[in-house]
């Protein structure tokens, strides 16, 4: 799970990241509004957002953050006092949030639990079922292989990016695969043919590769 800590202050943006390192979570800092903002060309699954930063208030992301495709899970991390920041985070989408000083054990399970609420994840008219592993497109059940199902999740995770086919080899089908990269073709034009979905937002990238591209 990868996750964005939005934090100023720096004793608590160190301890949130130590611990969630140690709990299993890959973890990036950003210790201003425009250093997360830099940030957002990543995919992120969740997102601990400080209310109150150096260069401007934490809840203006929340709506760039929710019109990504697939959108983070929110949690807001506020003072005690910021009652009002609390909620008007939340009515602009907020998932969750949690009151400083911050309890990291209870940090860990609420992140836990967006997990489980993220399950299913839904692209346009794709929905990708990760306990099931099923995949189904506008109520049709897609039957994709073993390999189409992982490309796809993959391609998902690193959606907005340009990834060459020597990565995708390597990282879908791991090092010790023995072929070339015209496996990576054959797959992404099986998924193509498979989705129309995907046929239009996995678009080929010229000498380099493959992008899966958000949906506006």
């Amino acid at each position: 799970m990868n996750v964005l800590v939005v934090e100023d202050e720096q004793k608590l943006a160190d301890g949130m990241s130590r611990f969630l390192v140690y709990a299993g979570f890959n973890v990036t800092v950003a210790m201003t509004l425009s250093e997360a903002k830099q940030q957002l060309h990543q995919q992120f699954d969740a997102i601990l957002l400080d209310v109150r930063l150096p260069d401007g208030e934490g809840w203006t992301l929340i709506p760039t953050l929710k019109a990504q495709q697939p959108s983070p899970a929110i949690i807001l991390t506020t003072a005690r006092g910021e009652a009002d920041d609390r909620v008007f985070g939340l009515e602009l989408g907020a998932d969750d949030y949690l009151v400083k000083p911050i309890v990291l054990k209870e940090l860990e399970i609420r992140l836990k639990r967006l997990v489980k609420q993220t399950d299913l994840i839904r692209f346009g008219a794709l929905t990708i079922d990760l306990k099931s592993r099923m995949v189904q497109e506008n109520g049709r059940t897609l039957r994709l292989t073993n390999k189409e199902y992982e490309l796809l999740l993959y391609l998902w995770k690193h959606v907005g990016e340009a990834l060459d086919r020597n990565r995708l080899l390597d990282d879908v089908w791991d090092y010790a695969f023995v072929g070339d990269t015209r496996t990576v073709d054959t797959h992404i034009k099986q998924l193509r043919d498979k989705s129309p979905t995907l046929k239009e937002q996995l678009k080929t990238v010229h000498r380099v590769g493959y992008r899966l591209e958000g949906l506006s």
